[in-house]
């Protein structure tokens, strides 16, 4: 697994944006409103000590979802001296392993031992600005805290966490990558049938938006318009549009017109919000039809958690000549088309075959 999670970094030199997910061992349903707070407040020290930043997010009742943006190390990191490695581990400075070390940094500095100083430092640049780093000590903490309330033993979680490497967005310019996944994680709620509008479940980034929390704002204000500095109001309409589904989908036994569909006449009723079932989905693609994005964005896409990578033809297409030797002589290029909905110029670099657009969250 760590092979594959090497093979699925993003170029160096660069900010890179991943989908992460994961769950919880037999995909039990562990977490209440009291352990995804626990959560939120464990995320939120690990993003600011890490370096990392959260464009969306959704915790659900057995898993969880984060739209990560990790900067290059080495580009954040220059200039940087042992002090300011140091400051980074005050951020847990209430932990007793955080508190000794501190403690320790101080000992050193009194007794003059600046090289002791110096590799308490490198140890703490390592755990910096690093997504496997991120994911091991989020999950390893929120497995403390809950076990210790629970009375429990063991791994909380399922096994290693899915992550699907993201084009990012260029000089100005918006990534419909970043976009789409985004909606996506905050629709999660939707499609579990948990909410009847995302922002009515208050453990996703659009909820915490909505509700005036400025780091939930600026992340899905990068999301959607590629701009660190861009007003909510100018991107709070665009961004709800493509939360919500407008208009008819697909049903069998009536006779409706709909368009979109590859020009077949297929039925159409008024949608759940909850999303489709698993055979309306099937009719829908099987008569050679696709849903709309809105639509595909109420279901469980996976493509945006098994798709390896996704982007425009090109950026995907770059990472395949990237790891060339990782594939055989008979694949010529990286982006493969996806199935299932209206995705434009999206491209991802696994071909799935099946349930490519499917029920649940």
């Amino acid at each position: 697994m760590r092979k594959i999670r090497e093979f699925l970094l993003g170029p160096e030199g660069q900010a890179n944006y991943y989908h992460v997910v994961s769950r919880t061992t037999g995909r039990d349903v562990l977490f209440e409103d009291d352990e995804k707070e626990t959560f939120r407040i464990l995320m939120l020290k690990q993003l600011k000590f890490s370096g990392l930043r959260a464009l969306a997010w959704c915790f659900m009742g057995n898993h969880f979802h984060l739209l990560l943006e990790v900067p290059d190390r080495e580009l954040a990191t220059e200039g940087w001296k042992d002090e300011d490695y140091i400051k980074r581990l005050e951020v847990f400075k209430n932990e007793w392993s955080s508190k000794l070390v501190l403690d320790e940094v101080e000992m050193f500095r009194g007794n003059g031992a600046t090289e002791k100083v110096s590799e308490i430092a490198e140890s703490v640049k390592v755990r910096l600005f690093d997504l496997s780093m991120f994911m091991k000590e989020l999950k390893l903490k929120m497995t403390l805290a809950y076990n210790r309330k629970h009375g429990r033993v063991g791994t909380l979680w399922e096994g290693p966490f899915k992550s699907l490497l993201l084009q990012g967005a260029g000089e100005g310019e918006s990534s419909d990558a970043l976009r789409m996944v985004a909606a996506y994680i905050d629709l999660n709620p939707i499609r579990a049938g948990l909410a009847q509008e995302p922002e009515g479940y208050r453990w996703c980034s659009y909820a915490a938006a909505v509700a005036g929390v400025r780091g939930a704002r600026q992340g899905l204000c990068y999301a959607v318009t590629g701009r660190s500095r861009v007003a909510w109001k100018k991107v709070e309409q665009e961004y709800r549009c493509l939360l919500y589904t407008k208009g008819q989908t697909v049903k069998a036994g009536q006779n409706l017109r709909r368009q979109g569909y590859g020009g077949q006449a297929v039925g159409g009723y008024d949608k759940g919000r909850g999303g489709f079932s698993r055979a309306e989905i099937k009719e829908v693609l099987e008569s050679g039809g696709r849903l709309s994005v809105a639509e595909a964005l109420r279901c469980r896409v996976r493509y945006f958690t098994d798709g390896s990578v996704l982007g425009s033809q090109r950026y995907v297409d770059d990472f395949f000549e990237s790891k060339r030797e990782c594939f055989g002589a008979r694949r010529k290029d990286g982006g493969r088309r996806m199935r299932g909905a209206q995705w434009g110029e999206l491209r991802v670099l696994r071909d799935l075959k099946m349930d490519v657009v499917c029920k649940g969250g």
